[in-house]
């Protein structure tokens, strides 16, 4: 009976905030030129409770807006990380992080809009707005709608809750078989700007490095962007930086974009499982890009693509190491290059599909890409080739609870002067949801089957504890065929303890084999791979809310006596 009395009382204060709001409003609107024959939602931002995803999923269906309206006000409404008025929220610790943590702009929220005040009222902006919104790091729940009708004009709220950002970090994850151990400070949101700085130290098998990041989504508050990163290894070093105007938004007309890569580390050749060999790898990429938008039916949308790009890749032996079968080709790319993206912008909202209890927002619709360029040593490459790139995921099922997609890409190159083609891959994976949104537990599913075809030294098809197989060590198969199975029961409890984390479990199998198709040794079992075994899932609902800690105990079924009879792969991850 308490706990009934008291969430009474608070649904009663979230009435009641929400009608003072809503009467602010309404005096705000008219004070702006509204004709005072305002019509108020039932539906206000501040009676929404972001710790339900359902909740958020509320839409305005009580207002009428008439045709020709446009938008008279933008609201923005921005909530703690903490809400202070829930009692089990209502504490020393954290009311001193609401109190040290500064909130995000209003000018950096209004920033990812893809409307502004006084536009045309286009149902579909404030739709992408929010995924948009729903995207950003420093955000741990976002909704926006119209709140309000006043004669021929839309108030249009944006509630948004900032995340935790600034954080320490420390750590270490186990997968494969190898560990890596971890150390940094980030903040994503540095200073509420919604720009992204960070320093970071990682030790792994291959190397050590330290780094520095810096990403900006909205330089000087325009739909430019921009990053940088710095990486020194003691194996060599990465620099990158990129600006770009990208297509912001579905009805972005162009885009244009700047890169650089210059990226040196040392490399394995695999044989069996087994590292025989490391060289040095350099790279050096350079790209120029551009897009239009050319046409438009429903929606549906088509993009011409075209740019330049260079690409050189240098390959040397290092002193102490056994001499290698054979080393890499140095070699050149460098072409201009022209291409379509013909896509379907139709999207769906779920829950608990690859995160916990979050609103997720998924493509109900296909995205066809392709890219063909020339290169030549007119231009600096070391031969001709043609460059053919392409890629086409769709949906095939998108309900409620059911969700399947498909995706099949293709890449490389068809060299001129020995007529075969090089680095040529290609991939099918098939995922398929059931469950989830109603329930608080799904079955995921996936296959996946990739064919490469002369792949050069420095280019290997692996399989192992890294990318799908958990019960095996990292690249314990290698091949020119790759194909894997995983089926997984999840579980999605609607527990919340402290109001601050979120838990999840699951039950696994995976099934898998990488394979030469002419017979060659792949590996010490050379046979299909399966294990089962199961694991949990942590994230804050507060905190670095992108992220996800995974804890997995694989139990392989296959392999020789090398291997552990249980793998225990500790790591971070953005899904499920």
């Amino acid at each position: 009976m308490v706990g009934r009395s008291e969430g009474g009382i608070r649904l009663l204060k979230r009435v009641l905030f929400g009608l003072g709001a809503a009467l602010v409003s309404v005096q705000a609107l008219a004070q702006a030129g509204g004709d005072g024959n305002c019509l108020a939602s039932s539906v206000q931002p501040e009676a929404i409770d972001l710790d339900q995803p359902r909740d958020q999923l509320a839409r305005q269906s009580d207002l009428v807006i008439p045709d020709g309206s446009r938008v008279g006000r933008i609201r923005i409404v921005r909530r703690p990380i903490f809400d202070t008025s829930e009692p089990e929220q209502d504490n020393a610790l954290y009311r001193a992080l609401n109190a040290l943590n500064t909130p995000t702009w209003k000018s950096a929220l209004r920033a990812q809009l893809v409307f502004d005040q006084g536009d045309s009222y286009e149902p579909g902006l404030l739709a992408e707005s929010e995924r948009i919104l729903r995207q950003r790091e420093y955000l741990t729940a976002a909704w926006v709608g119209v709140t309000r009708v006043c004669g021929d004009k839309v108030e249009v709220s944006v509630l948004a809750r900032d995340t935790w950002t600034l954080l320490p970090s420390f750590g270490a994850s186990r997968s494969g078989g190898e560990n890596t151990t971890n150390a940094g400070l980030s903040d994503p949101n540095f200073l509420g700007s919604g720009k992204s700085l960070g320093v970071s130290y990682t030790s792994d098998p291959d190397r050590t490095e330290t780094s520095l990041d810096f990403d900006d989504p909205n330089v000087l508050g325009s739909h430019w962007q921009s990053g940088y990163s710095y990486d020194q290894r003691s194996d060599g070093r990465g620099r990158s930086a990129y600006l770009e105007r990208p297509f912001y938004s579905e009805q972005s007309g162009w885009r244009v974009g700047l890169q650089g890569v210059d990226d040196v580390r040392e490399e394995s050749r695999f044989v069996g499982a087994e590292a025989i060999a490391d060289y040095r790898r350099s790279r050096e990429y350079a790209s120029v890009d551009w897009g239009w938008r050319l046409a438009e039916r429903g929606d549906r949308q088509l993009r011409l693509l075209g740019g330049y790009r260079y690409e050189a890749f240098a390959f040397e032996r290092l002193p102490d190491e056994p001499a290698l079968d054979i080393l890499p080709e140095d070699r050149t790319l460098s072409y201009p290059w022209i291409g379509f993206d013909y896509r379907q912008n139709r999207f769906r909202e779920m829950v608990n599909l690859t995160r916990l209890q979050r609103v997720e927002d998924v493509r109900d619709g296909f995205v066809w890409r392709t890219e063909l360029g020339y290169s030549s040593p007119g231009l600096g490459a070391t031969e001709d080739r043609v460059v053919l790139n392409m890629s086409f995921s769709d949906a095939l099922l998108a309900s409620d609870t059911r969700y399947a997609r498909y995706t099949l890409s293709q890449s490389g190159t068809y060299r001129l002067d020995e007529s075969r083609v090089e680095n040529l891959q290609g991939t099918f994976s098939l995922d398929y949801f059931h469950g989830g949104t109603v329930r608080w537990n799904s079955w995921y599913t996936n296959l996946s089957f990739t064919a490469a075809r002369n792949l050069t030294a420095d280019q290997q098809l692996l399989i192992g504890g890294d990318n799908g197989l958990r019960g095996y060590p990292s690249e314990y198969q290698q091949g020119n065929r790759r194909a894997l199975w995983t089926l997984e029961r999840r579980y999605f409890p609607d527990w919340h303890p402290l109001s601050l984390f979120r838990m999840g479990g699951v039950l696994f199998t995976d099934v898998g084999r990488a394979w030469f198709d002419d017979g060659r040794h792949n590996g010490p079992d050379d046979g299909v791979l399966k294990d089962v075994g199961f694991g949990f899932r942590l994230a804050s609902s507060r905190i670095e809310v992108q992220r996800m800690l995974h804890l997995d105990f694989a139990f392989p079924l296959d392999g020789d006596d090398s291997i552990d009879q249980m793998q225990v792969l500790l790591r971070g991850r953005t899904r499920f």
